[in-house]
């Protein structure tokens, strides 16, 4: 972390001027230096009481010092906290300029470069958004100040316990806490000195650090719930106002826990688009801020199955692309199963991305269309006509899954539905790709990169909203493409008719 001067905490006695607002009193001398003509650019001034990342990882003290899992877990946390402030601004309308977002990408490079890189690095957004949601949902904020520091350590237990003392203090949300205390920790000699200071900070992070999120992947399947039917004596417009209504063929499946195998392909994936770009001579994530994010394109060049299979990646909106995938994800989970003793891990590895992505995505075209490219309402309409389509061709939901293929495998290629598309692509995979090795690798791929397409957004209070529920994984994976600076090249159809994108 040397050089990297990225703020994690300002001294509270500091009253900052604002380019928005009035300047107001102070008690102490400013950190800022006036901006002059022409740019106007403001300086901080004083260091001293300053703390960035750079200070917390040269601290000495044994609570920062050493190189074990406890004291990695605690500079991540002012190293989250830090972020977290890059994604606030998104929330305010404000952005970085791009050779902000190609620091952090080299910074994010070198983290998923080391012995277990992917899980740290989705390890210090899960932290970061749990930062986001404390300040967005909390309703008892823990009232502190830095005076009389000693004092508040000893009661740090009673606060931890009873955050109703809140009218005892000055006030400070309890996101900020925690790294409040690190950072005092940085700053005080006596304390890195006194092994109990630390231990008592130690143990604060843990309690602090219950997150929202279950690390779950919540699932949908088009072909075993397309024949459900919402209770009308549950669902209908008088329960409307208390109950999210629901659809035809809106019934998920089990959620399943989010493997680490699913964190390291999307890492990958990530990891391949800003290396294609450098070797293009761009910058490392495109001097306009664009990455070649084209809804699954690249991972077939990968394949080398670019020619036979791009077609069914040139449909105008995402939802689309994925109900095409994901149906012929399911006709070779059923066709082309896993079976034998002798399959290598990395075959194990590619069936489950595949399987869980697939109806994972699928789940958000049926459940949180905000959450994808384009306009939600185009979204819920796909979605609503797949689940016509799979009812005009597959009746009833009595029919046994293998009836099911079966039909699939009887589909025209000239059909031009979802479902018709999908069956053809299923088939082309099953009989066109070959062994199941090869199928599963080009799937796997394929989803990997469908998630970093649909993770650019602007729709920030679409995943403030989600955050309230436990939140979702595309919206970890959105905060990580936030900070590398992708965005996607929208098709016509998903710029235009997205207010968001507007």
């Amino acid at each position: 972390m040397h050089g990297y001067r990225y703020l994690v905490r300002l001294p509270d006695e500091a009253k900052l001027h604002s380019l928005c607002l009035p300047v107001k009193s102070k008690s102490k001398e400013s950190l800022w230096l006036e901006g002059h003509a022409p740019d106007y650019l403001q300086k901080i001034e004083r260091m001293d009481g300053v703390i960035t990342m750079e200070k917390v990882w040269s601290c000495k003290g044994t609570l920062l010092s050493g190189s074990g899992v406890r004291e990695g877990r605690l500079k991540d946390l002012c190293l989250s906290f830090s972020l977290f402030k890059f994604i606030c601004m998104r929330f305010t309308g404000h952005s970085l300029p791009q050779e902000a977002h190609n620091e952090l990408w080299h910074l994010i490079q070198q983290m998923l470069g080391e012995d277990k890189g992917p899980e740290r690095v989705f390890r210090v957004i899960e932290v970061e958004l749990a930062f986001l949601f404390d300040l967005l949902y909390t309703k008892y904020p823990v009232n502190l100040n830095l005076c009389g520091s000693l004092r508040r350590l000893l009661l740090l237990t009673t606060v931890v316990a009873a955050p109703v003392i809140s009218d005892y203090f000055g006030k400070t949300e309890p996101c900020d806490l925690v790294v409040m205390y690190i950072c005092k920790y940085v700053q005080n000699e006596w304390w890195k000195k006194k092994r109990c200071a630390g231990k008592l900070i130690e143990i604060m992070c843990r309690v602090w650090l219950l997150k929202p999120w279950g690390r779950q992947l919540r699932q949908y399947s088009l072909l075993e719930a397309y024949g459900y039917s919402p209770w009308k004596c549950i669902y209908n417009r008088f329960t409307a106002p208390y109950l999210d209504p629901k659809g035809d063929g809106q019934k998920q499946l089990a959620p399943t826990n989010l493997p680490k195998q699913v964190i390291e392909a999307i890492a990958r994936s990530i990891g391949r688009h800003g290396t294609s770009n450098l070797e293009n001579g761009q910058a490392s994530i495109g001097r306009d801020g664009t990455s070649n994010l084209e809804k699954g394109i690249a991972s077939l060049k990968l394949n080398d199955v670019f020619v036979q299979l791009s077609w069914a990646c040139n449909h105008e909106t995402a939802a689309h692309v994925i109900m095409v995938w994901h149906i012929a994800t399911t006709f070779c989970e059923h066709e082309k199963p896993l079976s034998g003793h002798q399959l290598s891990p990395e075959q194990r590895d590619n069936f489950g991305i595949a399987t869980k992505l697939s109806k994972y995505l699928a789940y958000l075209v049926a459940f949180a269309p905000r959450l994808l490219p384009g306009h939600p309402c185009r979204t819920e309409y796909i979605f609503s006509r797949a689940v016509s389509e799979a009812r005009e061709l597959l009746e009833g939901s009595s029919v046994s899954m293998g009836d099911r293929i079966q039909k699939l495998k009887s589909v025209p290629d000239d059909k031009q539905t979802i479902v018709g598309q999908g069956a053809r692509l299923g088939r082309q995979l099953v009989n066109k790709v070959a062994n199941e090795e090869r199928i599963w690798k080009v799937l796997a791929d394929f989803w990997a990169e469908m998630m970093l397409y649909v993770a650019p957004s602007n729709n920030t209070p679409a995943h403030a909203k989600y955050l309230t529920t436990g939140g979702e994984f595309v919206t970890h994976v959105w905060v990580l493409v936030t900070h590398v600076g992708f965005r996607r090249v929208p098709h016509s159809s998903e710029q235009h008719g997205d207010p968001e994108s507007n």
